[in-house]
């Protein structure tokens, strides 16, 4: 007695589970009996008389509406070009001729004012059915009426293509004339450019032939070796030469230098007297880099090499006491500025810049001139004897010939001193 009613649970659970498969089963008959006749896509069940389209998809309704859209098409679009050609063709041939009629346009009007007919959905299967269906009276009515006003906007839209084409063809017809305006404009500045380029050459080649005629012969000639005491980039004309500077009141000997020429290179020693006694020496290697490149001026640089020996007088000469440096010396020559060589020197021990100028050329050539040097001096033991670390030289130039100039210039800010050089 005490199992019966655990047994009887048991029975009336399994007859539960029994009625809901019979119930199932039962539901499951029943929808497929109320599945619409036109899902059956193996068979025609639409009938005569009416254009459709049937999609199905297993996967979403938008898709069997998709397939039913294209199916639909698909079965009108033959009709629906026919249609049209004959609609198009009874415009007239201009008409006909400037229309295309593509499959895209076909398909269009093949779907417009068309809507899903009916929509099925098959639970037991999981499939989505849908259905377009129209009447082949209506359709082709609609359809007309479609073709029809495609037709008139066909007709707007080849009008404003022509007048489109039209304005476009005026509007390259004014580029093209304004391209030929332009190009005339063109070869007109091209002809005048190179007309004032041609004056401008001749007018060039009167003026450099003028200034040949002017500066020809300041040019030609032999520019200064060295302003007072500054020498510059030059080296001698001859194969050797000689200075020599001396004061006047007393009268006795200052400096004295001597250079020898040899192709492009100058080698010279020069001595600076104290009284009787040989206070400075020096000797230069120079090596002309730059020689007197220009037309209408004249630029030249040299660098070369320094020793020299200081309080000679004092300590005696010693040859261990040299000093060395490298130097740098440059000139140039610029007639249009009052016939002048502007000379630079540059070592360590002194630096200096110098003009040599010919302001009365056109009277006296290069007889007559005046020169002017600053120098700075870095080593008290090459100053002069009053200590003066920066110098200004001027004074007068006489040429008398190529190779003999005299130089009268105030030295040291303190006396007048008269220099010869001679060339030979």
């Amino acid at each position: 007695m005490g199992h019966f009613p655990w047994a009887f649970f048991i029975m009336t659970r399994r007859v539960s589970i029994l009625i809901f498969v019979l119930l199932l089963q039962l539901s499951i008959r029943m929808q497929a009996q109320q599945r619409p006749e036109w899902t059956n896509t193996q068979r025609n069940s639409i009938g005569s008389g009416y254009y459709a389209g049937i999609g199905s998809s297993a996967v979403s309704q938008d898709e069997a509406d998709t397939r039913a859209f294209i199916e639909f098409s698909r079965t009108v679009e033959v009709n629906v070009k026919s249609v049209f050609q004959r609609e198009v063709s009874e415009e007239g041939k201009e008409f006909s001729d400037a229309t295309t009629i593509s499959m895209q346009l076909v398909s269009d009007v093949s779907l417009k004012g068309i809507t899903i007919t009916e929509r099925f959905v098959d639970t037991a299967a999981h499939t989505f059915f849908a259905l377009i269906r129209y009447r082949t009276e209506e359709y082709d009515s609609l359809v007309r009426w479609h073709i029809e006003r495609e037709i008139v906007l066909m007709k707007l839209r080849n009008k404003m293509e022509e007048e489109k084409r039209m304005e476009d063809l005026r509007l390259q017809k004014a580029l093209n004339k304004l391209d030929e305006e332009q190009q005339k404009e063109q070869i007109r500045t091209s002809k005048e450019k190179l007309t004032i380029e041609e004056e401008r050459r001749l007018l060039q080649e009167k003026e450099e032939e003028l200034l040949r005629k002017i500066y020809g012969e300041f040019l030609d000639a032999a520019p200064p070796e060295k302003v007072i005491t500054l020498r510059n980039a030059e080296i001698s004309n001859e194969d050797h030469s000689l200075m020599l500077n001396g004061g006047l009141s007393p009268l006795e000997l200052k400096d004295a230098f001597y250079a020898l020429r040899t192709g492009p290179f100058e080698l010279g020693a020069s001595a600076h007297f104290r009284g009787k006694s040989v206070d400075r020496q020096e000797a230069t290697l120079k090596l002309q880099i730059l020689p007197r490149v220009g037309e209408f001026s004249r630029t030249s640089v040299a660098i070369g090499a320094v020793q020299s020996v200081a309080v000679i007088a004092d300590s005696g000469y010693d040859f261990k006491r040299s000093r060395y440096s490298l130097f740098i010396a440059a000139n140039v020559t610029l007639p249009k500025v009052y016939y002048s060589t502007f000379s630079f020197y540059a070592d360590k021990k002194r630096a200096g810049v110098g003009v040599t100028s010919f302001p009365f050329f056109e009277q006296f050539r290069n007889h007559l001139g005046f020169v002017m040097e600053m120098t700075s001096h870095f080593d008290p033991q090459f100053r002069n004897e009053k200590g003066d670390p920066f110098v200004v030289n001027a004074g007068l130039r006489l040429q008398a010939s190529d190779t003999f100039i005299t130089q009268l210039v105030l030295m040291d800010h303190k006396e007048f001193c008269l220099t010869l050089e001679f060339q030979f």
